[in-house]
């Protein structure tokens, strides 16, 4: 089976958007990080294993699918984006509990720009089972290098699940 864009996109979840914020009061006083997360899930993924208060109030036309949100905090801005996507996506999805993040690293891939370069997020994770999953993104944003391995983590733990539900196994 080919699993492209579209496949995870109308089987898993796509990004509707996101919002990151850094809030610094003073010097002494500790980053306050948020993120805002909106996806979309296929309706029946999401149906009873969902709460209300995750459904996003604009919803699609197509009742294919739905559009859920959610917010989070967390120690930086990336782990803010990834409690909020966790938050919408495991009672959906129980699997990705137990996907650990075992390395984070960004690269500077064009260092003669300064801060306008552009950098590769490198994220390594494994499931309960020690399987393991990377996936490198690069972007001017590392923000969004950061959302998209993340996601890319996630869609690939998916996959497998997927295929372990088609061959009939648990999941």
């Amino acid at each position: 089976m080919e699993y492209d864009k579209g496949f995870y996109q109308n089987n898993f979840f796509r990004l509707e958007r996101y919002r990151v914020s850094a809030d610094k009061h003073s010097e002494s006083e500790r980053e306050e990080n948020e993120a805002i997360v909106k996806i979309v899930v296929p309706a029946a993924n999401a149906k009873g294993r969902i709460g209300k208060s995750f459904i996003a109030e604009n919803q699609q036309e197509n009742k294919k699918f739905i559009s859920l949100t959610a917010t989070a905090n967390g120690r930086g801005t990336v782990d803010a984006l990834d409690s909020a996507l966790r938050k919408i996506l495991e009672p959906i999805y129980p699997f990705i509990k137990d996907v650990r993040l075992i390395r984070y690293g960004v690269t500077n891939t064009t260092a003669k720009k300064g801060t306008a370069a552009e950098v590769e997020v490198f994220i390594l994770a494994s499931n309960a089972e020690g399987k393991l999953y990377f996936s490198e993104v690069s972007s001017y944003s590392v923000i969004e290098a950061s959302f998209f391995a993340l996601s890319n983590i996630y869609n690939r733990y998916f996959r497998d699940e997927y295929e372990n539900k088609r061959r009939g196994g648990k999941c």
